[in-house]
């Protein structure tokens, strides 16, 4: 059972070092604002049918990507599990590692098939990611998933 589902985030190194500028005394200079652009590419997945036999409610997808940056360059990864509930809909978890930390994101995705968007709340992170909030939209194209992140970080 092959299927895809994206989940996905990218920092490039530059990116990341621009957002977490650090004042003379090595402090964060305050809450601010990472927006940026990613794509993924499937790693590994599996899907998982729970009785009754066939696409039902409490199935699961588990899945790992890739993340890429613009130049389609490798600059992290992801993790996610997701439990089927009724229709197309599911319910996912998921885990961003980048340099330095990790992201988590919570939603209810749509479906699987056609192009869809959808947004992912971020629940918080590790690392420099600690506290992390905000969003991600997700767009899903037959060309390919693309991401787009507004994360909120404290100051």
């Amino acid at each position: 059972m092959k299927r895809r589902i994206a989940i996905s985030i990218g920092l490039p190194a530059v990116l990341v070092a621009a957002a977490l500028a650090v004042t003379a005394n090595g402090q964060q200079s305050g809450p601010r604002t990472i927006t940026l652009r990613a794509t993924s590419q499937l790693d590994h997945v599996q899907g998982v049918d729970n009785p009754p036999s066939g696409h039902s409610a409490g199935d699961a997808l588990v899945f790992t990507e890739k993340l890429l940056n613009s130049s389609h360059q490798t600059i992290g990864s992801d993790a996610a599990n997701c439990t089927f509930l009724f229709g197309q809909q599911s319910l996912c978890t998921g885990v961003y590692s980048l340099s330095g930390g990790q992201v988590m994101v919570q939603l209810k995705q749509p479906g699987l098939t056609g192009t869809r968007t959808y947004t992912q709340a971020i629940t918080g992170g590790t690392g420099r990611y600690a506290r992390a909030s905000g969003t991600v939209t997700v767009n899903q194209q037959s060309s390919g998933d693309h991401f787009t992140f507004h994360i909120h970080l404290p100051g």
